[in-house]
C-alpha cells in the first residue's frame, strides 16, 4: 500500500510538471488566449448496504449482481438465506483532466483516474479507472488508452447503486483505440478493444489470456445521434477468444487452434429536459461475461473427438425514469430503474460451459427506486433494490427450464462530497 501511495504521489507531480513544461513552450500571448488546462477532481464517497440474503457481488459486496440460489442442508435450512451489512469508502476517487491549446486546428487531451477498488490481499487497492490520450479535430477524434467500453459508456443509467444497472446493463472499462467521426448531430464510432480488468471466463477461470493468445481485439462499430435533448444510438461488436492453445493427444501436449466467436448488438435512447429524463437500452449479447453480464460460452465434442465451441446468448433490457429539480442549490433527483434478462442458451448442444454467474439462470429482473439530495458538492442518496432470479435446470444447449424464484432486498445509502479545481497556464 505504501509503495502504491508513493507511486501515486510521483505520478501526480509528474503530470503537473509535464503540464507546466508544455505551457512554458508557448508564447505569452498564446497562453493568455488559449491556455493549457489541468483539472483535479474527485470525490470522497461512503456506501452502506444491507442485503436480505447472500448475493453474487464484488468490491467488498458493494457492487451487487444477483442473489445466490437456494442451498439447502439436510435440515431444510437455506444456507444462503443470510442477511448482511457493510460500510465502505473504497469507491472514493481522484482524477486529472488535461487539455492543450489548439495547434493548427487540433488539440489533445488526457485523463487519468483512480480509485481504491482494485484486487489484492485487501480490496482497497489503487487501480486505474481511466488512462487515455485523445487527439481532437473539428470533426474527428482519436482516443488511445483505457476508457469506457462503448457497449457500456455510451449510455449509463444515473442511479445511486455502484453497479450502475449491471448485470442488466453492460459495464466495463478497457484499453482501446477508438475513432469518432462527427457529422453534425451524428457520431460514427469504430473501436478495437482489449480486455484488462474486466475479462472473459474459460477453462482456467476469468482471464484476459483467452483474448491475448487469440490475437484479435474486440471490434466495435456504432452510430449515435444527439440533439435537442434526444440521444439515440446503435452499435455492435465482434469478439473471438482462444479457450485453449494446447491439448493432450497420445500422451503428450500438442498445439490446437480453437476459437469461439460471438456477436453482440445494442440499441439505446435517452430524452431529457429541464426536469425529466427517460432512458433505455436493449442488448442482444453473446458471451458477454467480459462486460459483467451473466453469460459465457461452452464446448461440445465432435464425432472425431475434437471440440466445437458456441457462445451463450441472452436478451437484456433496462429502463430508467428520472425527475430532477433545477434550482441553484438544494436539488432533488428521483429515479426508478427496471431491468429484465432472458437466457437464450446456445445454438448447439454443449457438454460444459464457463459463465460469469451461474449456468442455471433462466431469467432475472430488477426494480430499483432511488432518491438523491444535492447541495453544491454534497450528495446524499437512498435506494431500494429488488432483484429476482428464476433458477432451474440447464438443458442440452444450456438454456434453462426455470422452476423457482430467488430474490434479494437491498437497501443502499450513499454519502458523497465532490470536488474539482482547474488550473490554467
Amino acid at each position: 500500500m505504501i509503495k502504491q501511495l508513493k507511486f501515486t504521489v510521483i505520478l501526480i507531480v509528474s503530470l503537473m510538471t509535464s503540464v507546466a513544461t508544455f505551457a512554458n513552450d508557448t508564447t505569452t500571448s498564446a497562453k493568455k488566449a488559449n491556455p493549457y488546462e489541468l483539472e483535479i477532481y474527485g470525490f470522497v464517497r461512503n456506501d452502506f448496504t444491507f442485503d436480505s440474503r447472500k448475493t453474487l457481488a464484488s468490491v467488498g459486496e458493494l457492487f451487487n449482481f444477483i442473489p445466490m440460489d437456494n442451498q439447502f442442508n439436510s435440515l431444510g435450512e437455506d444456507l444462503n438465506a443470510e442477511p448482511s451489512a457493510r460500510l465502505l469508502a473504497v469507491v472514493s476517487r481522484l482524477g486529472f483532466n488535461m487539455k492543450s491549446p489548439e495547434f493548427n486546428g487540433m488539440h489533445f487531451n488526457a485523463k487519468i483516474e483512480t480509485d481504491f477498488c482494485g484486487a489484492g490481499a485487501n480490496y482497497n487497492m489503487f487501480r486505474i479507472r481511466h488512462a487515455y490520450v485523445g487527439l481532437n479535430w473539428k470533426h474527428h477524434q482519436l482516443i488511445a488508452g483505457q476508457a469506457w467500453h462503448p457497449m457500456s459508456g455510451d449510455l449509463l443509467p444515473s442511479i445511486v447503486s455502484l453497479n450502475t444497472g449491471a448485470p442488466f446493463n453492460a459495464f466495463s472499462r478497457a484499453p482501446q483505440l477508438r475513432y469518432n467521426a462527427k457529422v453534425n448531430a451524428v457520431t460514427l464510432s469504430a473501436a478495437a478493444i482489449y480486455q484488462l480488468q474486466y475479462t472473459s471466463t474459460g477453462p482456467d477461470g476469468a482471464s484476459n489470456k483467452y483474448q491475448v493468445f487469440g490475437g484479435t481485439p474486440e471490434l466495435y462499430l456504432g452510430a449515435t445521434y444527439a440533439a435537442n435533448g434526444l440521444k439515440v444510438g446503435i452499435g455492435g461488436e465482434f469478439m473471438s477468444l482462444n479457450p485453449r492453445s494446447t491439448a493432450e493427444a497420445n500422451g503428450e501436449m500438442v498445439k490446437v487452434d480453437e476459437q469461439v466467436n460471438s456477436i453482440s448488438t445494442q440499441l439505446f435512447a435517452q430524452y431529457g429536459n429541464k426536469n425529466f429524463t427517460v432512458a433505455a437500452k436493449s442488448i442482444y449479447g453473446q458471451n458477454t461475461g467480459h462486460i459483467l453480464m451473466m453469460s459465457g460460452y461452452g464446448y461440445g465434442v465432435n464425432e472425431d473427438g475434437s471440440r466445437y465451441y458456441a457462445p451463450l446468448s441472452q436478451s437484456s433490457t433496462w429502463l430508467t425514469l428520472a425527475y430532477h429539480t433545477a434550482r441553484e442549490n438544494h436539488n432533488v433527483r428521483a429515479t426508478v430503474l427496471g431491468g429484465y434478462m432472458k437466457n437464450l442458451g446456445a445454438n448447439k448442444e454443449l457438454k460444459e460451459v464457463w459463465v460469469r454467474g451461474y449456468n442455471n439462470i433462466d431469467q432475472m429482473f430488477r426494480v430499483a427506486p432511488s432518491i438523491q439530495y444535492l447541495f453544491k458538492g454534497l450528495v446524499v442518496g437512498v435506494e431500494y433494490e429488488y432483484t429476482g432470479v428464476m433458477y432451474g435446470t440447464p438443458q442440452a444447449n444450456f438454456s434453462v427450464a426455470g422452476d423457482h424464484l430467488v430474490s434479494n432486498h437491498r437497501a443502499y445509502l450513499m454519502l458523497v462530497y465532490n470536488f474539482s479545481y482547474k488550473f490554467f497556464k
